[in-house]
């Protein structure tokens, strides 16, 4: 009989749906291997090699997983990766604590083992202080010097007691206590490593991880365990009540996001358990981290860069990053600045905001004053600094031009003035005292004022009266516009409309009597001079010839005074008889004029 094709058909489908997912296991001998189906682990195994689960695929670990070292799970966009139920285990680990720090103390019992024993102590490397150093450790009653030593011992029960160790050090090189030994029975060791030991004010850290996880898809993790992870998470990662050993730091990248929820996280690499990269953000709910001088989270910026719109401008930087760092710096010819290069010895400027060992969130308080200044004013702000890689600050600015020049009129005078307005306008956004310069075919114009100042507040537009000077005849358009200080040349487009305005042109002439004018004035001149110059030296010679006269005058009147008669005498015999006829002969024609008779009666 033959079976339906329809009925067959059917059969095949229900076959395939009530098919178990695929039982795979991981590589065990260094290999390379591709999921690209869904898979389930449900048994415990051991993984050495390389596994990637491709797009569109799902790994589900639902058993305990050893790690061996060097090994790598690596879960691309679109594939998912769960652990439920589960482990991913590392055994190769190094890890310690941090003992020299300030009141840095470890409860360490051993169990049941022995009455009595010694406990020894190793540390990381041997302990060098130095002549001014200490290193001391103390355990019940006895403390030992630890200088010059990697180890130290007591003498100890070993009866599930409860043993107290306390560190007084002054030593700045990191210190970390490795594992803590009970000797006992000639020989028996009972080994207790750093993460196993009770520790207080002295964090664990882990030296390096035992295996990578690389989640570029998405990783959910439920009532699990990771322990010696390199975990990095680039799109989506979910911890629910997973206990996490020597994982730490977790690094979620830019954009991305994590969720730790009701979970533990004991150890870090670095001075974090997780690290928000730029933008990625963080559901962190009834969790406890590492504590201690280890945040439970932070988020570093991979640079800090500001784009301005002031070239060369000065920067004030305050309170920058975890460390509240202050600095001075300057903006490059094009406005911007890498403020904080991505390096590790910079990191602390680049943390924005972390939640502390404590679990209490801090953001930084940064603030930065941009800055420049010039004779038009001094152009600022001060701003909160921008929490992301790359930022904006911008200063408001003025923007001045001149919009009119109206003269009184078209037609004026050679050697003579006229009167204009110059009208100016400031239509950016910030206050400004700015300057301007009128010209004539490229020169200065001779104007009064030469250099025209205007208060100008944003917005605002003034009219400024101002008087030019020609002297020469033809027609001139005078040209007025900014005129920018050097400090602020770098931004001419900016702050002023280097075109200007012009006027309409003006027609110089000279007035009709300019030609004749020059003449006579010099006539004049000359002239005025020479008759002041005669009429001064009339006066001089008059002035002489006064004074030469009169003191002989004098002398006569007075001998005339004292000695009349002689003075009679001496005048009759002092004359010339010749002079004497010549005086009568002078005093005749004066009475003998009428009597003058003609020729012919003689």
């Amino acid at each position: 009989m033959r079976v339906p094709r329809s009925t067959l058909t059917m059969i095949i489908v229900l076959l395939f749906l009530s098919a178990p997912l695929a039982q795979a296991a991981p590589p065990e001998s260094g290999e390379s291997t591709t999921i690209e189906a869904n898979e389930v682990w449900t048994e415990t195994a051991t993984m050495d090699g390389h596994l990637t689960v491709t797009n569109g695929a799902t790994l589900t670990i639902q058993s305990d997983i050893i790690m061996q070292p060097g090994s790598s799970i690596t879960v691309d966009e679109g594939a998912s990766l769960v652990l439920d139920n589960g482990s991913l285990m590392s055994e190769e680990l190094n890890s310690g604590l941090l003992v020299n720090n300030m009141n840095a103390n470890l409860e360490l019992n051993f169990g049941d083992i022995a009455e009595t024993g010694v406990v020894q102590l190793l540390f990381d490397h041997e302990i060098t202080t130095g002549d001014t150093g200490w290193f001391n450790v103390t355990m019940g009653d006895t403390t030992v010097d630890a200088r010059g030593s990697d180890s130290v011992q007591f003498d100890a029960p070993l009866n599930a007691t409860n043993l107290t160790v306390t560190f007084d050090a002054y030593y700045f090189t990191p210190t970390y206590l490795l594992q803590a030994q009970a000797i006992y029975g000639g020989g028996n060791v009972e080994t207790l490593q750093a993460p196993d030991i009770i520790a207080n004010n002295a964090p664990l850290y882990w030296f390096q991880s035992g295996f990578d996880l690389a989640v570029n898809g998405q990783f959910d993790a439920v009532n699990s365990e990771l322990r010696g992870a390199n975990l990095s998470c680039s799109m989506a990662c979910s911890f629910t009540d997973i206990q996490m050993t020597g994982s730490a730091p977790i690094h979620v990248a830019d954009a991305t996001s994590i969720s730790v929820i009701d979970s533990f996280i004991t150890g870090s690499r670095t001075d974090e358990d997780i690290i928000l990269h730029d933008q990625a953000t963080i559901t962190y709910t009834n969790t406890v981290g590492t504590g201690g001088t280890t945040d439970a989270w932070i988020r570093l910026l991979s640079e800090r860069v500001l784009q301005t719109n002031i070239p060369n401008g000065s920067l004030d930087i305050y309170d920058m990053g975890w460390s509240a760092s202050d600095w001075n710096d300057l903006t490059d010819e094009n406005g911007n600045i890498v403020l904080v290069p991505g390096l590790a010895t910079n990191e602390h400027k680049r943390i924005v905001e972390w939640m502390d060992g404590d679990g209490v969130e801090h953001q930084e308080e940064a603030s930065i004053t941009l800055s420049i200044t010039s004779n038009w004013g001094t152009f600022s702000t001060t701003v909160d600094a921008p929490t992301t890689s790359v930022g904006t600050i911008n200063v408001d600015l003025p923007l001045v031009s001149v919009t009119e020049i109206s003269p009184e009129t078209t037609v004026a005078t050679v050697n003579r003035s006229i009167g204009l307005m110059v009208t100016v306008e400031n239509s950016g956004s910030a206050d400004t005292t700015a300057n301007f310069r009128c010209y004539v075919d490229g020169e200065d114009a001779d104007t009064a004022p030469s250099t025209i100042t205007a208060s100008l507040a944003a917005g605002e537009t003034k009219e400024i009266p101002v008087t030019w000077y020609v002297y020469a005849d033809g027609s001139q358009t005078l040209t007025c516009k900014p005129f920018l200080p050097a400090a602020l040349n770098d931004l001419a487009n900016e702050v002023a409309n280097l075109d200007g305005a012009a006027s309409d042109p003006v027609v110089w002439t000279y007035a009709e009597e300019t030609e004749d004018a020059p003449i006579i004035i010099w006539i004049i001149a000359i002239v005025g001079f020479m008759a002041l110059a005669l009429f001064i030296a009339s006066q001089r010679r008059q002035q002489e010839k006064e004074y030469s006269s009169h003191p002989i005058e004098s002398q006569r009147e007075n001998e005339e005074k004292t000695h009349p008669e002689e003075t009679e005498s001496a005048e009759s015999e002092d004359v010339d008889p010749t002079l004497a006829e010549v005086e009568e002969t002078e005093e005749e024609p004066a009475n003998s004029v009428y009597d003058l008779q003609p020729e012919d009666e003689g």
